[in-house]
């Protein structure tokens, strides 16, 4: 071959080398992207080994890139994290699904960091599943990107350089560099189709602009949300995507970076066109030149709404649950006051015929305690103790009975029923479930303006762990019943407050405020769920949730009749003087020896002194020295066979541990002489009383 020859061939190799040259650097450009991102991106094969990791992966380990690559997943992490943690996720990632989790990590021995992981699934040429890319990302501190990945192009100038005044040698030599950067442009495609797969299937929206807001990248997800495209990215600005006021707070952010601080984290809450609030978590993280002053800027977003959703769920029910301890106190002492009023016009009743100038007056008191009581029992719905008596309950006939009792009333109200015919029993106390229906019956009403559509249904549902996570619940099966009006709405602004006890938006003695907060509590004390769904001015929907009940249904007892009267011997036990004094009255009335002992304490040397003379202790729960269940374990001890009543303000729901240890029967104060006496025959004569509330 000649000099001439050669020198051709010298000349159009060295055309190519430039043509290579030149896509190498418009790669370089986008591994530069890649190596910069805040996020640790690996690529990992089936066999569980790296092959493939970026810079910020090796700075967050410690190591070099060829400490990696190569090696296997658990020779990097440890055999044991390796087992637990990151290969079932591979395994997930490896059959077609993107995965992502949360774990605290330790690189390399350093401080303990939570990291976001995802795995992704990368599909070649064919459509196999050949790897998986990992995408970490340090949701406890981003940290600087750093340029690197030179390998390739140092390799590449010491060659060129090194030729050798032969013109032969340097033709072999640039042939060698060709092929060499043939497998190397090879590699880069590949490795571009990986990060791109990354890019497109990362959760988080990802953007970089410079300081004058000109975005100069964005992810796939990021095009998607603000709706721009390769052509109007770069005459995009994203400034323009915020009001002038969250502008100005963005500006003021990225103005406070500083080469010490390059990064801030922030939480916006945004407003969807239909009323729907959207958190997002912003990243802003500062870029600088070797002077300090920010050449560009990036931005990583990711939707927090479903976390702020359970805060906040999460919140409110801490609120109730607090609510509900004071509300519950108040309605025990409330309770205790009528009881005492009860008690003295039960024992006044027996000294005034019906004829009696004083006898209305009388009536109309009880009437008012019974309005008390009432109070008492809702303000009791929504604290702890909202259950009294629980049985298999039929949902179907409770809600047709109560939406035909309240269509009588409010024949404004068109009242369409859809029950499913098969539905299952729950476990309830069918009076309080009454209640809550009549109460959200009634509040739909009012939503109304009193005339418009309400559409009950019933249902048997299957709820899962997700669902049950901010309620506090057990998942499994439930019949969910949901009442649905065409009222108003509720405004958003309140929504946070409709169960709060008192709240109401009702004009200034129009209702107590108690409606709600009542169905909470006592759907709560049922191991229930309640939820809405509302817009404004297009309705509402209550749903309720109910644990399904595998016991059979039995038949209710009749009521008790008329006061009953016997000799026997009964322990009276209340740290309330006048509640002390009314009851061992109207038990003497019925014909009973009492014995009155003021607190548990003094309850327990009676008992001790004169327990073979005692037929029955009327036993109260709550004392401030030794409370009732405490005395009943006691008293048990002594004589294994005595019979309790148990008495309480509060409801059968607080009284259920106790009466599950063998407690002969409950009665809720206030009660009359009627109700005491039928209670105390019941487990006198039998052993065992159905609770009276």
């Amino acid at each position: 071959m000649s000099i001439d020859d050669l020198t051709a061939e010298n000349r159009s190799l060295r055309q190519k080398l430039k043509a290579l040259e030149e896509e190498r650097e418009a790669w370089r450009k986008v591994q530069f992207i890649a190596n910069v991102a805040d996020q640790l991106l690996t690529m990992i094969d089936r066999n569980y080994t790296y092959e493939s990791v970026n810079q910020a992966y090796c700075r967050a380990r410690g190591q070099r890139r060829d400490d990696l690559v190569g090696k296997s997943v658990a020779e990097v992490w440890g055999q044991t994290q390796f087992d637990e943690i990151i290969k079932p996720k591979l395994d997930i990632c490896f059959s077609g699904q993107v995965t992502s989790s949360e774990d605290w990590f330790k690189f390399d021995g350093r401080e303990l960091r939570c990291y976001q992981v995802t795995y992704n699934p990368y599909h070649n040429h064919l459509g196999e599943i050949t790897h998986a890319v990992v995408v970490t990302h340090d949701i406890t501190d981003r940290k600087r990107a750093e340029n690197g990945m030179k390998q390739a192009n140092d390799r590449l100038e010491r060659r060129v350089q090194e030729r050798t005044e032969a013109l032969e040698q340097a033709n072999a030599q640039l042939r060698s560099e060709i092929e060499e950067r043939k497998r190397v442009e090879k590699a880069l495609r590949d490795s571009e189709n990986r990060y791109r797969s990354v890019s497109r299937d990362m959760p988080a929206m990802v953007c970089r602009f410079r300081p004058s807001g000109q975005l100069t990248f964005a992810n796939l997800r990021f095009y998607q949300q603000y709706r721009i495209t390769d052509e109007t990215l770069a005459g995009t600005n994203i400034f323009d995507f915020f009001s002038s006021t969250e502008r100005r707070q963005m500006e003021k952010r990225l103005k406070s970076l500083r080469p010490d601080k390059p990064m801030v984290t922030y939480e916006q809450r945004t407003q969807t066109p239909g009323g729907e609030t959207l958190w997002r978590q912003w990243t802003d993280r500062a870029l600088f030149d070797d002077d300090g002053t920010p050449m560009e800027y990036q931005s990583v977003s990711i939707d927090i709404t479903e976390q702020k959703n359970v805060e906040r769920k999460l919140q409110q029910a801490q609120k109730m649950e607090a609510i509900g301890t004071l509300a519950g106190g108040i309605a025990h002492d409330f309770n205790n006051l009528l009881m005492g009023i009860q008690g003295n016009i039960s024992l006044m009743y027996l000294s005034i015929k019906p004829h009696h100038l004083l006898y209305e007056n009388l009536r109309s008191v009880e009437q008012l305690v019974d309005s008390g009581a009432n109070l008492t029992r809702q303000l009791l719905g929504f604290a702890r103790g909202g259950k009294y008596v629980v049985k298999p309950v039929n949902l179907n006939t409770v809600v047709s009975e109560t939406a035909a009792l309240f269509g009588r009333t409010r024949k404004s109200v068109r009242i369409h029923e859809h029950l499913a015919p098969d539905i299952r029993l729950v476990a309830a106390d069918r009076g309080q479930i009454e209640q809550v229906l009549i109460n959200l019956y009634l509040n739909a009403w009012q939503a109304m303006s009193e005339k418009g559509d309400l559409y009950l249904s019933t249902q048997n549902v299957a709820i899962d762990e997700n669902f049950v996570k901010s309620f506090k619940v057990s998942y499994g099966d439930y019949v969910r019943v949901s009442v649905t009006d065409t009222g108003r709405g509720i405004d958003p602004a309140i929504s946070h407050r409709i169960f709060d006890p008192f709240f109401t938006t009702k004009d200034f003695g129009s209702g107590s405020g108690l409606g709600l907060a009542s169905v909470f509590g006592i759907i709560k004390n049922h191991d229930g769920i309640v939820d809405f769904e509302s817009e404004p001015d297009r309705g509402t929907t209550f749903s309720i949730y109910l644990p399904v009940s595998q016991e059979p249904v039995r038949e209710p007892a009749k009521p008790p009749v008329g006061i009953l009267k016997g000799p026997e011997t009964i322990l009276l036990v209340d740290d309330e003087p006048y509640i002390l004094d009314v009851g061992a009255k109207m038990l003497k009335k019925m014909g009973y020896t009492v014995i009155k002992a003021a607190c548990g304490e003094d309850a327990m040397t009676q008992f001790s002194q004169t327990q073979q003379r005692i037929d029955l202790v009327i036993l109260d729960m709550i004392m401030p020295d030794i409370g009732g269940g405490e005395v009943f374990d006691q008293m048990r001890k002594i004589k294994p066979d005595v019979k309790v009543l148990l008495a309480s303000g509060y409801s059968m729901g607080d009284a259920a541990e106790i009466m599950e240890r063998g407690c002969n029967g409950f009665i809720q104060k206030p009660f009359n002489m009627e109700k005491l006496s039928h209670a105390i025959r019941s487990v006198i004569d039998h052993g065992h009383h159905q609770p009276v509330s």
